[in-house]
């Protein structure tokens, strides 16, 4: 069946503006309408033919509010018309009154969850022994909103009784559930037409379901055609880790606790799966005799948070990171030593990661260390420290450099009840013509990685592997965050693969085999399994003028089982790594010496977990760690701008 595409050329379209609240918090008291002809058509919430609910696992959303505003721009009306323009004109018309928080009861109420816990070893009996000093600090990571520079385009448009939705989307199924709960059509005659698109912040995970039914109803009410054009936003959650940790004098760590705050907004979605992902950052790589972890939820008026291309493991791990090289200065070692003193196997971290031997992470340290001349300028710019004057304008040597590492973790963990079993299904046909059946996207580097398994595995031509068209019943993988589609799909193909090759000339064709990824089935008893490693060093300065950072050179130092292709590889983490300095209010060096050094070592023929998200821990914490190291004093936020770095100069937390 040849794709549908959209019918844009169509004089009788709809377009469609979502007007939302101008508060944060309060309660709609009226809305004034202008008169409207039947050029125009209204989407309220009484015009929502199902439920006014857009449920993402176990938390729900309203599509729209008619009474209660919880957070800035939050949907109220959906204005259509047959051109944008008088639409705009129209929407400019439409008054809405609120009544504030300060006269009503209950508005601004914090609701906290019940803190999730990690416990390891007996907390108080460890911190009871006698000789431990301890060492406390607190790590800030604000929560930021992030808006697309490109306008997002859905069309809709029912042919017979069949809705065709064209849309980009991270969870396709996601959509077809939505809109079928929305508009009362049942799933089976709604078909998904996936866009492609550029989302490095997950704005298009759960945005386009609530978008894509308003564009419906509006679709069905009209009985014509609607195209919605707007500016997709993605709110990052908020965390505040705060760490105490016990240690000897000679730099041994005895025991930790940890408090965990996490802000999602008005309405915390994939709790669950976050504290995971956190638990999996904070617990450190260095052996422990108590650990204590503590993870409390709440909400704010502020739009939803989710992934934001991440579910915390960065943030924590970048905390951890960081916190430890603190915890090495104060006990008289340099950094590096530390970890090659203390990195070790501990029952501690393979509860959380269950990761390969500590001996590559200890090589990927040495080799990123010698590179990067580490032990020497790591002590040159100690020396700052007994320098009168510290920063100087005429003087410009505020240096730092600092090391961090961890293991990379992809997906979701064993512990994750509440998604789907995120199926692949492969079918092996006659003519060795073999069918992918699921919701990830078919092209691009990934898809690329698929085939390549599939036709050594069973031994056929590329050009023989199709993957299923929208139009035919897609399974539902799950959403495409995480690194899903690099770190957990090719494991899930490979072993689709094995299994028809079991049963290859034994059975008749067609072979058809579905593998699931509700478990993380190699972790064994921990939250994650993790093959690859990272390291990294960072050398800035701060500029004693304009007060800002400028990362000089960075050398990584990346461990992974099987290398598909080295250059893609090499592109996706210096990308990476600018991304995640520039978020974290860096700057780039414009000396013809500066430099991104990129060691790639792979062993073995097993496919890789990601390493997306841990090395944008280990690069924020080796920023942060150099900073500090450059200011003499604690940074006390991320992402860092100029009034952060005054107030570390001046020694205000």
């Amino acid at each position: 069946m040849a794709e549908k595409k959209p019918s844009a050329g169509k004089v009788a379209m709809l377009h469609g503006l979502v007007i939302t609240s101008s508060v944060d918090a309060g309660r709609i008291e009226e809305i004034t309408l202008p008169e409207l002809d039947n050029n125009f058509i209204l989407v309220a919430t009484r015009d929502i033919p199902g439920t006014n609910r857009i449920r993402v696992l176990d938390s729900a959303v309203p599509l729209l509010t008619s009474s209660t505003i919880s957070y800035h721009r939050q949907p109220v009306l959906a204005l259509f018309g047959y051109d944008s323009e008088s639409v705009q004109l129209k929407a400019r018309e439409i008054n809405i009154s609120y009544q504030l928080p300060g006269s009503t009861q209950g508005e601004e109420t914090v609701i906290e969850s019940t803190p999730y816990t990690y416990r390891y070893g007996n907390l108080e009996t460890a911190t009871a022994e006698p000789g431990l000093e301890t060492l406390e600090r607190t790590y800030r990571f604000s929560g930021s909103e992030y808006q697309s520079n490109t306008l997002t385009r859905i069309n809709v448009e029912m042919e017979e009784d069949i809705l065709h939705i064209y849309t980009p989307t991270q969870w396709p199924s996601h959509v077809r559930e939505t809109v079928s709960d929305t508009t009362g059509i049942p799933k089976r005659k709604i078909v998904i037409h996936r866009l492609p698109f550029y989302a490095p912040h997950d704005e298009m995970l759960l945005a386009p379901s609530s978008l894509s039914s308003l564009a419906s109803i509006a679709c069905i009410k009209g009985q014509c055609p609607v195209e919605l054009l707007c500016s997709i936003e993605s709110s990052r959650p908020e965390l505040t880790i705060k760490r105490k940790t016990w240690y000897l004098s000679d730099g041994h760590v005895h025991a930790e606790a940890i408090e965990v705050q996490v802000n999602q907004g008005c309405e915390p979605m994939f709790s669950e799966e976050m504290s995971n992902q956190l638990i999996a950052g904070l617990v450190p790589l260095y052996p422990l005799a108590a650990l204590s972890i503590s993870i409390t939820f709440h909400t704010s008026n502020t739009a939803p948070a989710h992934f934001f291309g991440d579910l915390g493991y960065n943030d924590a791990l970048c905390s951890t990171e960081t916190h430890y090289s603190a915890l090495a200065k104060l006990t008289g070692y340099n950094p590096l030593t530390w970890r090659l003193k203390f990195a070790a196997d501990s029952p501690s971290h393979s509860q959380a990661i269950r990761s390969d031997k500590y001996a590559k992470l200890k090589d990927l340290i040495s080799s990123v260390s010698e590179r990067s001349d580490f032990q020497r300028k790591s002590a040159a710019y100690e020396m700052q420290k007994q320098m009168r004057v510290k920063l100087s304008t005429f003087f410009n040597y505020s240096r730092g450099i600092a090391l961090a590492c961890g293991a990379g973790v992809s997906g979701f963990s064993s512990e994750c009840r509440s998604l789907p079993q995120q199926p692949v299904q492969i079918t092996l046909n006659p003519n060795n013509k073999v069918e992918v059946n699921t919701s990830f996207y078919r092209n691009g580097s990934s898809a690329e990685i698929w085939r390549q398994i599939i036709c050594e595995e069973l031994g056929v031509a590329k050009s023989d592997i199709t993957f299923l068209e929208e139009q035919k019943e897609m399974l539902d993988s799950g959403p495409s965050v995480l690194a899903a589609n690099s770190g957990r799909m090719p494991m899930q193909v490979q072993k689709a693969c094995t299994q028809i090759k079991e049963k290859r000339f034994v059975q008749p064709l067609p072979i058809c085999e579905s593998v699931f990824s509700s478990r993380q089935a190699s972790a064994k008893g921990s939250l994650f399994f993790s093959n690859s490693y990272v390291a990294v060093a960072l050398e800035l300065e701060v500029d004693s003028v304009t007060l800002q950072p400028l990362v000089r050179s960075v050398w990584t130092s990346i461990s992974l089982a099987r290398i598909f292709n080295e250059q893609v590889l090499k592109s996706k983490i210096r990308h990476t790594i600018v991304t995640t300095l520039r978020e974290a209010g860096a700057l780039l060096s414009n000396r013809s010496s500066f430099d991104i050094d990129i060691v790639i070592k792979g062993e073995g023929e097993q496919i890789s977990s990601s390493i997306t998200s841990a090395l944008k821990g280990v690069v924020s914490a080796a920023f942060i760690s150099a900073l500090e190291q450059a200011l003499l004093s604690p940074v006390a936020k991320m992402p860092v701008d100029g009034a952060i770095l005054l107030a570390a100069m001046r020694g205000k937390p």
